[in-house]
């Protein structure tokens, strides 16, 4: 963190064309969204915000930052009247506004943002083009950021893994581990005090006092990548997690800014179309879900909020996930911690602009690289998306998608990234879902796809990418567009991932979705109500039986009664990866020995009605006495 630093969360807030409309504004607390209020569900326009800085804000030779962790969607900032930052066609992705040169020592600064969600042909998401709530203002936190004269404007850590070349899933050994660093201001006498320390807070194991390695870089530039021994490797099953801290100081000592960074070594490769996880070839179940769908809250959800639904996603067993926009940093943390794996996606979504893509490059760029910057230390962030729904079989689509994943290979060469196509099935040797890493298709064969049967399309896609890895990355039932509830949302899961099953070339799934969400373009109800019925649970979390029938068959266990007590099977199709370090919960704790896909373990003895299976962390994988009936 910086040397001080504090969350504004009280402000004055209205409606209008100008910032007069402040005089008849109302206290508010960020997070916050107008479209969530009464007078404002509706309301696509411009949003006003003002707070009062105290002249003591800064002292000599300080400098002073906003940070803006999300504000949708065209902001402008001033302070004292001065315009400090402008961040447009972005309403999701961080930015910082410096406002040293605005404040007064001598009296209190008037600090003022205008946020514009009015839909735009030069934004991403463009016009009406997307598929989630408008939501407008600045509905994630802003905090004020104290620094001396030189400042960390940049981190980016190299953590690596050195697997043995074996086939099998490997927790500890050697890693590669170093860090690039860029300053502003005063770098050429700054000096960089690093230290590297195992665990991280509210993780499995807390920060240790001492620290595995730490040194002094009087270049500030960064340190070479060295080699690290029993390093004990991040996995969605136990994500162990490393703390780097770093001190910039100037060369009277004093501390000038400051960083903790939490990241983890981890391997996820390809070859051919299997996916290899630390080593072990997995295929991975996985599920979306829609944020700002509370309609008390909207976008505006505190960590609380995010966390529930993030918990309520783990216990379905999923592994994997994806969001069409950015998250908050809130979201990644809590992911690290309990081992979701996320590809993170600009939202550039939809058939808009009617140009093509590569008419709003420069947006698309913005947004990968402010995205990138931000998040590219959270090890449970394992993709990049540039795009989904774009008209894939069109070649100026191609043409962006290939632009897209190269650009972002320039800022991050560690992680995949993929394109997230819905015409695959339409002609599958013309089509942008393999320009990415992983081909990935939506597919609503039955619903929204109409005139295809499952399994010749998907055989005619399949065998036009031998040797590629598919993941099909939406599916499931949207009301009321399509008939039949959730009984034939459920219809729908277990009918697919049956097929999928049967698939090697299929490495992972993505159901979609959750939850029921909110958005602009919903066939049900009106105003913060407006919403799509697509989700195994409803706008508040509440799940709906379709969740339980996802949550049984994500797990990586399936349950037998038999005379003598219980066995327990490690999946092989999907999901299929090594159980490892789980418990028995029966009256007592039993733990369950490692199990390889396919391999079995027999529990002999009386099984409880409350008897069920944890994951390392304690999560429930399986209640038995719901597998038993």
């Amino acid at each position: 963190m910086p040397i001080r630093n504090e969350f504004l969360t009280e402000w004055k807030f209205a409606l209008g064309e100008t910032e007069k409309c402040l005089t008849g504004g109302k206290s508010v607390s960020l997070p916050h969204t107008w479209n969530v209020e009464q007078e404002g569900e509706e309301i696509t326009g411009i949003g006003w915000y003002m707070t009062v800085l105290p002249a003591s804000t800064l002292k000599a030779r300080e400098r002073a930052f906003l940070r803006f962790r999300g504000a949708y969607r065209d902001t402008e900032v001033s302070v004292n009247g001065e315009i400090v930052s402008r961040h447009t066609g972005s309403g999701y992705t961080p930015f910082t506004a410096e406002i040293t040169s605005a404040l007064r020592r001598d009296q209190e600064n008037i600090l003022l943002v205008q946020t514009d969600n009015r839909f735009s042909s030069e934004a991403l998401p463009c016009e009406k083009s997307f598929d989630w709530a408008n939501d407008g203002g600045l509905y994630r936190p802003v905090e004020l950021m104290i620094t001396g004269e030189a400042v960390l404007k940049d981190v980016r850590i190299h953590a690596q893994p050195v697997l043995i070349p074996v086939p099998e899933r490997q927790d500890t050994g050697y890693a590669v581990f170093g860090f690039d660093a860029e300053v502003d201001g005063f770098a050429e006498k700054a000096c960089l005090h690093w230290s590297l320390y195992r665990g991280a807070a509210d993780s499995i194991h807390e920060t240790e006092e001492r620290p595995i390695c730490s040194g002094v870089l009087t270049d500030a530039a960064g340190m070479e990548p060295c080699l690290l021994e029993n390093v004990q490797y991040w996995h969605f099953d136990r994500p162990e997690l490393y703390t780097l801290k770093l001190s910039l100081r100037l060369p009277d000592g004093t501390e000038s800014d400051a960083r903790a960074l939490v990241f983890g070594f981890r391997s996820l490769t390809l070859k051919g179309d299997a996916w290899f996880f630390n080593g072990e070839k997995v295929r991975l179940p996985g599920m979306e879900w829609m944020p700002g769908s509370n309609p008390a809250l909207g976008m505006a959800e505190n960590r609380e909020d995010l966390e529930g639904m993030l918990r309520l996603l783990r216990e379905s067993n999923s592994v994997l996930t994806r969001f069409h926009w950015q998250q908050d940093d809130w979201v990644y943390d809590w992911c690290d911690r309990h081992g979701l794996l996320v590809q993170e996606e600009i939202p550039f979504w939809g058939k808009e602009p009617q140009t093509g893509p590569m008419s709003l490059w420069s947006v698309a760029r913005q947004q990968l690289e402010e995205m990138i910057r931000a998040h590219r230390h959270h090890p449970s962030i394992i993709a990049w998306g540039v795009g989904n729904e774009l008209a894939g079989n069109a070649w100026p689509t191609q043409h962006y998608i290939r632009r897209a994943v190269a650009f972002a290979k320039s800022l991050d060469d560690s992680r995949l990234v993929n394109y997230v196509s819905n015409t695959a099935f339409a002609d599958p040797t013309r089509d942008g879902s393999c320009e990415g890493d992983v081909a990935m298709v939506n597919d609503y064969i039955g619903t929204w796809h109409q005139g295809y049967e499952q399994a010749p399309a998907w055989q005619a896609l399949l065998d036009a990418h031998p040797g590629r890895a598919f993941i099909p990355s939406e599916f499931g039932l949207c009301e009321p567009a399509f008939k039949g509830g959730d009984p034939r949302r459920e219809e729908i899961f277990l009918e697919k991932l049956r097929f999928y099953r049967t698939q090697p070339q299929i490495a992972g799934t993505v159901y979609f979705c959750l939850n029921d969400y909110r958005t602009h373009m919903g066939e049900e109800g009106e105003g913060r109500m407006r919403r799509r019925v697509h989700g195994s649970a409803d706008l508040l979390g509440k799940p709906k039986p379709s969740y339980f029938a996802v949550q049984r068959e994500y797990a990586p266990l399936k349950a037998e009664r038999t005379e003598k007590g219980l066995r327990l099977i490690c999946r092989n199709d999907l999901p299929s990866y090594q159980v490892r370090g789980y418990i028995l919960r029966n009256g007592e704790d039993y733990p369950i020995p490692d199990l390889n896909p396919g391999e079995s373990w027999m529990f002999e003895g009386e099984i409880r009605k409350d008897a069920c299976v944890l994951r390392p962390l304690g999560e429930t994988v399986m209640k038995l006495e719901q597998d038993s009936e």
